[in-house]
């Protein structure tokens, strides 16, 4: 890539699927930054040669260590230059003013992260009105679309597009890497990152998410069974005492109902809370 002539931002985008969908998405990422930053594309066991025609815009990096998203953001993390990240799915096609966007709003340094109206032509709506509530002892998280255009506050930003600042990115850790794959890494990452400040979407500044299905080849029942897991391991990071004991009252009714029905929740609690153990934390939950 053409060197920049300031790092205001680093884009990252990891990728599964490869050449496919970044033909289509880098080049109006290209045009968004601007020349006021770099791309950074992250490999996630996929090659990343045989496509110079691509890859002269951006720097590749081939991750070789824990596959998944958040090991994969936090790679290209490490490696950025910018100012500010923009981590973004392979999937999204931007508009050329679109970053600028996100700059203006992220410059206020009462708001912790903002992210783009994220267009999801599955669903033909937005999906990044989030809604996050407590519902039976776990965390319950929501995409809607957008009431209307503006700059609307949310409870956490979809990460198929959300930008924070590098510093506060890495003070805080990054990307919880015990939720690889994928699945409630933007939750965590936002209520970290919160702090008494704002999330905010630019609902002017719009992306489409042509959803490039590079999960969707995966085994829908283990992919259920990560999501609660990553639901469960958030809900235990997040609650309160009150929350917590909340999710313990409720945790034997959620258990038996799923060994009457299809043991997914029994196995996603049982892998929680190896992954607890994994990273040093034997606290046992139920």
């Amino acid at each position: 890539m053409e060197t920049a002539p300031r790092d205001d931002w680093s884009v990252i985008v990891p990728t599964r699927a490869g050449w496919p969908n970044l033909r289509r998405s880098l080049p109006a990422l290209v045009a968004s930054l601007d020349r006021h930053g770099e791309l950074v594309v992250v490999a996630d066991n996929v090659a990343l040669d045989g496509a110079s025609d691509v890859s002269a815009h951006a720097r590749t990096i081939a991750h070789t260590g824990r596959r998944g998203f958040a090991p994969t953001c936090n790679a290209g993390a490490r490696a950025a230059r910018g100012r500010r990240l923009l981590f973004v799915n392979d999937d999204l096609e931007f508009e050329p003013t679109t970053v600028a966007a996100l700059e203006h709003v992220l410059d206020d340094p009462g708001v912790a992260a903002v992210g783009p109206n994220v267009w999801s032509e599955r669903l033909s709506r937005s999906e990044s009105g989030s809604r996050l509530q407590w519902r039976r002892g776990v965390l319950d998280a929501r995409q809607d679309a957008l009431p209307t255009s503006g700059v609307w506050d949310v409870p956490f930003l979809t990460g198929a597009a959300i930008a924070v600042r590098r510093d506060d990115f890495l003070r805080i850790g990054g990307f919880d890497e015990r939720l690889a794959p994928y699945y409630w890494e933007d939750v965590d990452l936002c209520l970290r990152l919160r702090a008494g400040r704002r999330l905010l979407v630019v609902g002017d500044a719009t992306v489409r998410h042509r959803h490039g299905a590079t999960i969707a080849s995966d085994d829908p029942r283990e992919r259920r069974i990560v999501y609660e897991r990553n639901r469960l391991l958030v809900t235990w990071r997040h609650a309160t005492p009150l929350r917590m004991a909340a999710h313990l009252a409720w945790l034997p009714l959620r258990l038996g109902a799923s060994i009457l029905r299809d043991r997914i929740v029994v196995r996603a609690w049982l892998q929680a809370l190896r992954r607890r153990k994994e990273s040093g934390d034997d606290r046992s939950y139920g």
